[in-house]
């Protein structure tokens, strides 16, 4: 008796875990696709000529500009759900409303893409790096909920774990300090360049360690 309710709850665990995944999988695979209804079509008579084309094809050049770093932050966010999820054994309710929660930050990404590209001001730069910020923040929340309360595989060490959370912490700063930074100086290129050492800060500086040695 005992042994078939093991294995019940086994089952349990693995149907929960798995529509999970499935609905974690879907989420995403949303995100991605609507990113690309941020581009607009051009608004030219479909008489026009190719160079009139071009060119209407080139104004839109900034749209292009942030479905490309969309695709590429959205698919970043995946890649590591995705590692993650492969540690997990179970899930409880808790880690399922944080899932929820981090989810809805990544189903809004396609807004902010579309302000990025249609208005080239710090505002709009601003807003889309905050709504980076709450998915760094609701994944890092995600990690330490399943490490905290079991639900991986195996156990982390406590150097994964302190790396994990400096990892988590370097990408969520970048985001969060491009945003003072471009409001304060105008510059978007301030903030581009945030978001790049935010997340490889540590990484530089053990590189300048390294070579140091």
């Amino acid at each position: 008796m005992e042994s078939d309710s093991n294995t019940v709850s086994a089952r349990t665990k693995a149907f929960d875990l798995d529509r999970t995944i499935s609905l974690s999988d879907g989420i995403f695979a949303f995100a991605l696709t609507l990113l690309v209804l941020s581009i607009s079509v051009p608004d030219i008579p479909f008489s026009s000529s190719s160079s009139e084309l071009w060119s209407a094809i080139k104004d839109r050049q900034n749209e292009l500009v942030s479905y490309l770093i969309s695709f590429v932050v959205i698919g970043g966010f995946w890649i590591r759900h995705h590692r993650f999820c492969g540690k997990l054994k179970a899930v409880d309710a808790t880690f399922l409303w944080i899932n929820l929660a981090y989810l809805a930050t990544i189903a809004f990404i396609p807004y902010p893409t579309q302000l990025l590209g249609d208005f080239i001001n710090p505002a709009a730069f601003a807003f889309y790096a905050a709504a980076i910020s709450a998915s760094t923040l609701a994944a890092a929340a995600l990690n330490e909920h399943a490490a905290r309360s079991g639900l991986l595989s195996q156990a982390l060490t406590p150097a994964e774990t302190k790396e994990g959370r400096i990892n988590g912490f370097a990408v969520t700063a970048g985001f969060i300090i491009s945003i003072p930074v471009v409001l304060l100086s105008g510059e978007l290129w301030l903030g581009y360049l945030c978001w790049f050492l935010g997340p490889n800060f540590h990484r530089l500086i053990r590189l300048g360690s390294s070579r140091k040695h």
